[in-house]
């Protein structure tokens, strides 16, 4: 009769782990594209990417892909303000220095900026030769495992 009991209970211990553990982590998704800095940069920017970040209590680690840039890529960074709006850069991750190639990193957040993240308020920047004040980027948005 012990057994199932204890049984149950370790069970039961286990299924709340496996639930703080859960709500602790959250995946997001940035897709990467032509977004003008200014007017004069509208005919310059070119390339598409797609950024994954996974978010364990308060670090952000990012990994992810671009391709077709003007120039090569000489910084990336994660940003924070609101869509259609600049804001001031939070951290930098690696970047290939390239037209196309690769991102990653990992950033330890704030609880301001996790609360930012979870508004969809921090974006992915990579800068170019071409255009220092970034060619690409995109919003982090919530994702389904």
């Amino acid at each position: 009769m012990k057994f199932p009991i204890k049984l149950s209970v370790l069970l039961a211990t286990a299924a709340v782990a496996v639930s703080l553990v859960s709500a602790q982590t959250s995946l997001f998704r940035a897709r990467l594209s032509e977004v003008p800095v200014t007017p004069q940069t509208y005919r310059t920017i070119t390339g598409v990417g797609e950024v994954f970040a996974t978010l364990n209590g308060s670090t952000l680690s990012l990994t992810g892909t671009y391709e077709g840039m003007s120039s090569a890529a000489t910084a990336a960074h994660v940003h924070n303000a609101p869509k259609a709006m600049n804001g001031p850069p939070i951290g930098a991750i690696e970047v290939t220095s390239a037209p196309s190639g690769e991102v990653s990193g990992s950033l330890e957040l704030t609880p301001e900026q996790v609360t930012a993240l979870r508004n969809e308020e921090l974006y992915i920047v990579i800068h170019s030769e071409n255009n220092p004040g970034g060619e690409i980027r995109g919003w982090l948005l919530p994702r389904e495992s």
